[in-house]
């Protein structure tokens, strides 16, 4: 068996490259070269924006796609739109080829109303179609309190950027810059501080377990103390401190009642405190007391006369 020439092989592989290309050209279209479709035709005033390739449901599932769209050569305006079908699906006489918005973002479907006739159309017929203007017609009717209810909404933005457009002035990001300075000086100096107060800190924390841990540790001691003081207090309570404290009242009371009276003259120490002629009198006796203290020290022998070795008698 003689070889294959160079020239061949690359023949062979051009043309191989060739098919693929086209049938990947068309299969990014929606048409399957190698799956067997039945086409279709549908006449449309106004297709809404449907366009190749766009697919084509029977009960919501993607029964085939648009293969073509083109404008009818009558004058007409009117759109000739090839629709490819599944060949496993036949279309009942009296089927409508409704266009349909897709998604609620957009784009357009051809969506098949099968009929409930038994004669079934031949493949290339043309069929009925029609465009669904009541959903746009909704869309529209849905859309449109929501936009005039936009229209105040972008008018206080408006005024709301005017307000900030005259806020942030060139001293106004002078500020904020230099705020925004003194922050970041002052979050350097905290960070500084924190770490070389990091050890301390450490401590201080270790220190605050070791507390905890005691007072866990201690815990039934100090409930023991707890209801010591306050058994200790609840006898407190319980004494006589109340009749105590009221002994002290009465007492400081019958004080105030006496320094009143002796304030008022009346009795012994009223009269000492109050009355000028005893101070007077007193003052006297005091002073001839001290002239006579006076006198015995100058001339004891005046009032003292007394001799270690018994007294002598005088001489006649």
């Amino acid at each position: 068996m003689k070889k294959l020439s160079k020239e061949i092989i690359i023949g062979l592989a051009a043309v191989l490259t060739i098919i693929i290309f086209i049938w990947l050209f068309n299969f990014l279209k929606g048409k399957n070269l190698f799956n067997s479709n039945d086409n279709y035709y549908a006449v449309y005033e106004d297709i809404a924006g449907l366009e190749e390739s766009s697919p084509v449901e029977i009960n919501g599932y993607k029964a085939g796609t648009v293969r073509d769209i083109m404008f009818i050569n009558d004058g007409s305006g009117k759109l000739l739109v090839n629709i490819g079908i599944n060949s496993n699906y036949k279309l009942p006489v009296g089927t409508i080829a409704e266009i349909t918005p897709e998604t609620m973002l957009g784009g357009k479907k051809i969506r098949l109303n099968m009929g409930g006739n038994t004669v079934f159309h031949d493949k290339g017929d043309t069929i009925k179609s029609r465009l669904d203007r009541g959903i746009i017609n909704r869309l529209d009717d849905e859309l449109s309190p929501l936009v005039k209810s936009t229209g105040p909404l972008i008018s206080s933005i408006d005024s709301l950027l005017v307000a900030l457009n005259s806020i942030f002035t060139a001293e106004f990001e002078k500020n904020i810059t230099g705020s925004s300075e003194n922050i970041e000086n002052a979050t350097y100096k905290l960070d500084t501080l924190i770490g070389n107060s990091a050890d301390n800190l450490t401590n201080i924390i270790t220190r605050l377990d070791k507390f905890t841990a005691m007072l866990d540790k201690n815990s039934g001691a100090l409930d023991t103390t707890i209801n010591n003081i306050t058994q200790l207090t609840d006898e407190l309570s319980e004494s006589e401190i109340k009749n105590s404290i009221h002994n002290i009242n009465k007492a400081a009371n019958e004080t105030a009642l006496l320094l009143e009276k002796i304030n008022n003259g009346e009795g012994s120490a009223g009269l000492l405190f109050n009355d000028d002629s005893l101070y007077t009198s007193l003052s006297m006796n005091l002073e001839q007391l001290n002239l006579l203290l006076e006198d015995i020290k100058s001339n004891p022998g005046r009032y003292v006369n007394f001799s270690l070795f018994g007294r002598k008698n005088k001489s006649p």
